[in-house]
This record gives C-alpha cells, sequence and structure tokens, in this order.
C-alpha cells in the first residue's frame, strides 16, 4: 500500500509523505488489519489530504495508481471492490512501480494476470487503472482491451437447505448473536455487506424496507411489516422470526449493532455465522443464506421479476438458475 508506514519502535501505522520536501506523518487506525475496509478508507482520506503524488502523461505506474487511490472514484465503489483495488495495485506496483504508464501493453497485463492468484480480480483491478488513465489523458489506449480471463468453474457458496436452517435454529436460540445474523440475512436475502448496514431508518411508511446496494448500486425491497404478497403468505413464520431474533440487537442505524451501539463490520458478521455453523459441522456461508432466500421464493413460485424486487438481483440472467430448478422439479411432479 504506497505511503503506508509502520514506526519501527512504537509498531503504529501512518500515511507519509514528502510533497514539497517536507516529512507529513497521518496516524491511521492501529487496531484494524490493512484490508479492512474502515482501514483502507483512512489511507484514502489521508493520502487526500497530503495530496498524491503528481501523476501526468508519461508518469510511472506508481505514481498513476497513487492518484487513482486517493482519487474520489476509489470512494464511490463498494468496500469490497475498494479493497480489491488496493491488493491488486500493490502487487502491480511492487514489480513494475517504476515503468511509464503509456508503456504498459496487453500482452503486458496479460503476463501479470498470469501470475496472479485470484485473476479476475487483478484483471478487475487493471480495468479500473485504465479507465481512470484514459479519462485524464493519462495514456491514449486501453491495454486491458481484448484481455479475457476463463473463470475456473465454480459453484460459488453452498445454498443452505430447510435442514440446514433448521439445525441452526435448534443450536442457537434467539437472543444470540449468530441467530440475529443469520435470520437478518436469510428473510432479507440481502449481500453480506447490506446486511451489517440496513436499518429502522430504511423501513418505509408503507412497511418496506428499502436500500441501495453496495455492490450493485439497484434497489432491493424487502417487506418488513407490510403484508405479505399471496403468494409469500406462507414464509410469515420466517418474518416473526427474524424480527424476534434481532429484537435485542437494534441500534440507532443498524439493526445488528455490536454491544456498543456500533455498526458491525461486514467481515467479521460473516465470520460469526461460518463459525457457528462450522461449529455443528454446516460448511456454509452468510453468503449461502441470500441463494436460500432465491430459492424459497422460486419454490413459492415468484416470476423472476419478483425476487429480483426482493434480493436486489440486477439482471433476470441471475435468477434463471433458481427458477430452472423449479420449473424442472415440478415437470416430474404429478
Amino acid at each position: 500500500m504506497r505511503g503506508l508506514w509502520i514506526h519501527p519502535r512504537s509498531g503504529l501505522p501512518y500515511f507519509r509523505s514528502r510533497k514539497g520536501g517536507q516529512l507529513r506523518l497521518v496516524p491511521l487506525p492501529a487496531d484494524l488489519p490493512h484490508d479492512h475496509p474502515d482501514f483502507i478508507a483512512a489511507w484514502s482520506a489521508a493520502a487526500r489530504e497530503v495530496g498524491p503524488e503528481k501523476a501526468f502523461a508519461g508518469g510511472t505506474l506508481g505514481s498513476t495508481w497513487a492518484a487513482v487511490l486517493a482519487s474520489d472514484a476509489v470512494d464511490r465503489v463498494s468496500a469490497t471492490y475498494r479493497g480489491i483495488l488496493v491488493r491488486h495495485s500493490a502487487r502491480i506496483v511492487e514489480k513494475a512501480g517504476d515503468v511509464k504508464a503509456t508503456a504498459i501493453q496487453p500482452k503486458h497485463v496479460r503476463a501479470d494476470i498470469a501470475t496472479a492468484t485470484d485473476k479476475p480480480a487483478r484483471r478487475k483491478a487493471w480495468r479500473f487503472w485504465a479507465a481512470y488513465c484514459i479519462e485524464r489523458g493519462w495514456i491514449e489506449t486501453d491495454p486491458t482491451q481484448g484481455v479475457r480471463v476463463k473463470s475456473a468453474p465454480t459453484t460459488g457458496h453452498p445454498t443452505w437447505s430447510p435442514d440446514d436452517i433448521a439445525a441452526f435454529r435448534a443450536r442457537y436460540a434467539i437472543g444470540t448473536t449468530p441467530r440475529a445474523i443469520m435470520e437478518l440475512a436469510y428473510w432479507t436475502g440481502a449481500r453480506r455487506g447490506d446486511v451489517v448496514r440496513i436499518g429502522a431508518q430504511h423501513v418505509g411508511r408503507d412497511g418496506v424496507l428499502s436500500f441501495t446496494q453496495g455492490k450493485t448500486g439497484q434497489p432491493a425491497f424487502v417487506p418488513w411489516t407490510c403484508p405479505l404478497p399471496a403468494w409469500a403468505a406462507h414464509m410469515e413464520p420466517d418474518r416473526q422470526t427474524c424480527l424476534a431474533a434481532i429484537a435485542h440487537m437494534r441500534g440507532d442505524l443498524t439493526f445488528l449493532s455490536t454491544a456498543q451501539g456500533r455498526p458491525r463490520s461486514d467481515k467479521a458478521a460473516g465470520q460469526v455465522v461460518s463459525q457457528a455453523a462450522r461449529a455443528i459441522d454446516l460448511p456454509l456461508s452468510l453468503h449461502g443464506l441470500r441463494k436460500a432466500r432465491a430459492v424459497a421464493l422460486a419454490e413459492a413460485g415468484a416470476s423472476p421479476s419478483r425476487i429480483g424486487a426482493w434480493t436486489g438481483h440486477a439482471t433476470l440472467t441471475e435468477i434463471a438458475h433458481y427458477t430452472r430448478e423449479m420449473d424442472r422439479r415440478r415437470a416430474v411432479q404429478g
């Protein structure tokens, strides 16, 4: 992470700059890992305060990446995306920080991506850098154009089955943190980053919980206190269980506040659920609850557009495999 400096005696992290020949140190959070969204946000703010290294046409990968990471464009993306940019830019600059930005060609990008463990994420970082540089005239052509990455086949996060949910509920009673996080994630079908930031202020007078998703910027609408649609009426017990499970945790701004009344980090919420699940031999994650809600909606006969409205899926293509499985299942039933 460019500009990050650890004091040799105290071990405390700082953003260090010698802009104008004057040494400046800006303290950074000492109790957070360097890939934590809050640490990255503090680093980005310090970089803007001190002033990024000047980037210009003919500048290096190091100087242009420093300007990218200190820009408002990075602040506008999700914390997950921001973490990808910080981690992968550090690897790029470490290997070729002194190379002129204008010298980068597609073959160089391909070669670098080939060395990355997470190839799709590395390409995402390169594409963000290229778009930012082109917009400002620092480079003329996009070196990521035509660079493709073949993703390895994966089934993604396992979906929680009804038996899995029943087992988790039997082990963790209402009033415990794992149960509260699990129930809110299951009822809303929200991603991990959204589950920890939604609260009572997102519930409208019509009784609908609505929020803008951090990853896609698309809205999601969840029936909170309003009457359920007829096709989802049998889900009322799930809703009441969710409301009961989070009642003891409600903070001023989020449903899943910590004991100190502060918003909970998405990473911590995910770890709470995954560790609790592993303790009862369930190799499942928080994201699998989002998929479980989509499956439950499909089983209820919800159309793709209704599933998308609830879970916030951006395209019908993302929902198709849930409804397709249900259609095939019904095709062989009398």
